[in-house]
């Protein structure tokens, strides 16, 4: 049962389009799931030690500053008790799934690339099927290369394509640079097929983290350092060529994507920040999304850029804001595209914590980025490379999803955090020794970690 609840836990991450209402908040099968995985481990245990004392003091000062300052600009309400309650109990259960499995990373992980492998290959079933004149989804979307956008069991291609991007990172590295892993068959069609599947998703955000992926496989590989890289540095400017070439193939070939990446940079760059309704009127749905968003999160910004107006108060600004800046009709005719999310994490931050959460956010961001100092050590690549593709995770999360707690964001989040503790031996698990060698698997131990040791706490 344990072993099912497990794979359950870690397949919530695809579950975005399973939900019994939206109404007065969004109720996702995977919410049971959760329950169920933390009733079962409250009883094994017999312990109601749920989250990790630093998580937990972040949270007490972040809904007290929240508390306080939606008081003050009267955008307090239910917002902020469903975020508070939702980023809670979405960080109960991913921590309570680690904490389960010993903190064994790669366990998890190795589940997660499993169900991003099946959900991969699902939606290049259906796209095979679309191809040939099957349509099982009326939502599935053509584009102008005569391909449709993969969405698999996912709510958007969108979505898809950010559940997959630490899969992708970790199986396109390993095949790179393992021979071993190359070779092998099973773990070839396993990457490749979820790089098609990514690709095919078409997004604009999915592309710019396929980006920040050839850059940070370039980073570990030594190709930025004078000293370490030598040769590879010397090579950097037709890297650097061949780079603008694909990307400018690329908004040649997909022209949905060059609509999306000219609309967004034209919109940024009126001047004196002024709106421009006009230009606005002409742009895709989705740049409409993120410049109404980006407006309406700077004024709360300018408002108090300290604290903000509040956790969960991003919807209340918008409807406040929107009719200063954007007529009437645009409601009507674009809808309020990503009200409740404000399409952008760093925007949401900005908006509802103000420096505050940005702040923290990013200090977490950068303080627990492993880089690349382990990435030779044959026992502890594994880890490292999962922390840089969830680094790479939550960079593209700041530009595009500002949801807290969606995709399994708190299971990303406690992996990245313990990734690098574990690898800097300030936290000890079972399944490495003392100087950070791999030990044969064992049954999950003490969540305290070993005895004498620091606790995960």
């Amino acid at each position: 049962m344990f072993r099912l609840l497990t794979l359950l836990m870690v397949c919530s991450v695809f579950m975005d389009d399973f939900f019994f209402f939206r109404a007065p908040f969004d109720f996702y099968y995977y919410y049971l799931i959760y329950l169920l995985f933390i009733i079962s481990v409250i009883v094994k245990n017999r312990s109601l030690n749920l989250l990790p004392s630093w998580f937990t003091w972040f949270m007490l000062v972040l809904y007290g500053i929240s508390l306080a300052v939606s008081s003050t600009y009267d955008t307090l309400g239910f917002h902020l008790v469903k975020q508070f309650l939702g980023i809670t109990y979405s960080a109960i259960a991913f921590y309570l799934l680690l904490k389960s499995n010993s903190f064994n990373i790669m366990k998890i992980f190795n589940i997660y690339l499993q169900v991003a492998f099946w959900v991969a290959l699902w939606g290049l079933f259906v796209e095979f099927l679309m191809l040939n004149g099957i349509f099982i989804s009326q939502k599935i979307k053509t584009t102008t290369t005569g391909f449709y956008r993969v969405y698999s069991i996912m709510g958007e291609p969108y979505f898809l394509a950010v559940a997959l991007m630490p899969a992708m990172y970790y199986c396109l590295y390993r095949l790179i640079n393992e021979a071993s892993y190359r070779y092998n068959i099973r773990n070839l069609f396993q990457g490749g097929v979820i790089f098609v599947c990514f690709v095919l998703t078409f997004s604009s955000a999915g592309y710019m983290g396929l980006i920040l992926m050839v850059v940070m496989y370039m980073y570990s590989a030594n190709y930025f350092s004078i000293i370490e890289g030598r040769l590879k540095f010397l090579i950097m400017p037709v890297i650097i060529i061949l780079f603008f070439t694909f990307y400018n193939n690329l908004k040649d070939a997909f022209y949905e994507f060059q609509v999306r990446v000219d609309d967004t940079l034209s919109m940024f760059q009126t001047k004196d920040g002024v709106v421009d309704v006009k230009k606005m009127s002409k742009v895709n749905s989705s740049t409409f999304a993120l410049y109404t968003n980006y407006i309406i999160a700077k004024e709360s910004f300018q408002r108090n850029p300290l604290f903000g107006s509040g956790l969960g108060s991003h919807p209340i600004n918008y409807d406040i804001t929107f009719a200063k800046y954007f007529p009437a009709d645009f409601t009507e005719r674009f809808g309020t595209f990503n009200k409740f999310d404000a399409n952008s994490l760093f925007l949401r931050l900005m908006s509802e914590t103000g420096l505050f959460g940005l702040t923290m956010l990013f200090l977490f961001l950068f303080r627990f980025f492993m880089g690349k100092k382990y990435i030779v050590n044959p026992h502890l690549r594994e880890i490292n490379i999962v922390n840089q593709g969830i680094f790479i995770l939550i960079i593209v999360r700041l530009i595009r999803t500002g949801s807290y707690f969606g995709n399994g964001f708190f299971l990303f989040i406690f992996m990245y955090y313990y990734t690098n503790r574990i690898a800097k031996g300030k936290i000890r698990v079972p399944w490495l020794n003392y100087d950070g060698k791999k030990t044969a698997d064992s049954p999950p131990a003490s969540a305290e970690g070993l005895a004498g040791q620091p606790s995960p706490n």
